[in-house]
């Protein structure tokens, strides 16, 4: 692990810490070099034993971060109230509206802290994972499937331990979100069982923030994920599927896999399914070619994610066609209220005159059965374009 950087980020926070290399001590900060001896010592020695739990020296929290033979040993909670209060006030209401707290984050994160950028994923499968929210350069950016192989991540979903990552690196990485150079903090999210779903992450060539800060939040953060996920059926199980070339989002045979699967959930729980269709899709390929409307096919299907929360799964059906199963407690969401959201949104945002029709329906209207519940959309939808 290179260690410049990481001294510079760390000499000027209020947050006491220093640097081990093989269990001695290779750096420390003005901080940590401003407590009182005993306490200084005390941290040091907790630091070089792996095996022992938390520290609570002279009040504070200190945590432990380990990257091959170096470990770092830094005060967490600083500035700790303020920021929690913040990100709350950022989140929460966002989470009323049905929002994706693996969408929102992080620009959430990145406004709060001052990072160049940040992701949010979710586990798909045993080699892929999902780029839910991507905030870079003052931009969101539209999800995509990534190779989990090839993330700086990986070694978060490789066991079940819920420590933070930091990592540096000053060549060019096979995650194909990173620039040339920069700093990395990962944390994984875990379920209520402590099954890792995804990760959150933080990265930027020369951080301006206190890393202990950012660290700190990054776990809030991934706690407040894990505890807002709702529980995942016990008999599930990770499997692949094909993912669609231009949007990354899953085809026909994960729908039907998961259409049997809600099947065989029913009538414990219920589902909402929506058949989406892009209206006159084909006159915009034609007039305007079909570059343009593939544009508008991703940036379509980006909206689409931003409304799914992580437990919602989206579908390309067709050409133009989306597919939504979304799972209903007491009450259905409001999906057609955000769908028409969507359809401003995009009409703002192409500049072009647009409207996405839908068919709607419930498991529990049909019984149960998944075949006369994708007629019955159908059905819907076909009846909605006509009034259109």
């Amino acid at each position: 692990m290179k260690t410049r950087a990481l001294t510079q980020l760390l000499s000027n926070t209020s947050a006491p810490a220093l640097l081990l290399k093989e269990n001695s001590v290779q750096w420390t900060n003005p901080a940590f070099d401003a407590l009182p001896k005993d306490d200084r010592h005390q941290v040091e020695h907790w630091g070089q034993d792996e095996s022992a739990g938390i520290l609570i020296c002279a009040g504070t929290l200190f945590e432990r971060l380990i990257a091959g033979d170096h470990t770092l040993v830094i005060a967490s909670g600083h500035r700790a109230a303020q920021q929690q209060r913040q990100l709350m006030q950022a989140l929460i209401p966002q989470l009323q509206q049905g929002a994706n707290p693996f969408f929102a984050l992080p620009k959430i994160l990145c406004e709060l802290l001052g990072w160049n950028s940040s992701a949010a994923c979710t586990r798909l499968n045993t080699e892929q994972i999902a780029l839910v929210g991507h905030w870079h350069n003052q931009a969101q950016h539209s999800p995509r499937t990534l190779e989990l192989s090839a993330s700086l991540a990986a070694p978060l979903y490789a066991g079940h331990t819920s420590t933070p990552q930091v990592q540096e690196w000053n060549q060019t990485t096979t995650d194909p979100l990173l620039p040339e150079k920069g700093i990395w903090l990962g944390q994984s999210v875990q379920d209520a069982e402590g099954t890792i779903v995804g990760h959150l992450a933080l990265w930027d060539t020369e951080p301006q923030t206190s890393l202990a800060d950012s660290i700190h939040l990054l776990q809030l953060s991934a706690d407040l994920v894990g505890a807002w996920l709702p529980p995942k059926p016990a008999d599930e199980e990770p499997q692949t599927f094909s993912t669609d070339p231009l949007t990354h989002l899953l085809q026909r045979d994960a729908l039907d896999h998961a259409l049997i699967r809600s099947e065989k959930q029913h009538p414990e729980h219920d589902y909402l399914l929506a058949l989406i269709d892009i209206d006159g899709l084909s006159q915009i390929n034609h007039e305007l070619g079909q570059q343009e409307g593939d544009r508008i096919l991703c940036t379509f299907a980006a909206k689409l994610q931003q409304i799914c929360r992580p437990n919602d799964q989206i579908f390309r059906f067709g050409g133009d066609e989306f597919v939504l199963l979304i799972p209903v407690g007491k009450q259905p969401p409001p999906l057609a209220k955000r769908l028409d959201q969507i359809n401003r949104s995009m009409a703002e945002q192409l500049k072009l005159p647009f409207h996405a029709s839908a068919g709607l329906a419930l498991m529990s209207e049909v019984h149960g059965n998944s075949d006369e519940l994708m007629l019955l959309t159908n059905s819907r939808l076909q009846q909605t374009k006509a009034q259109n």
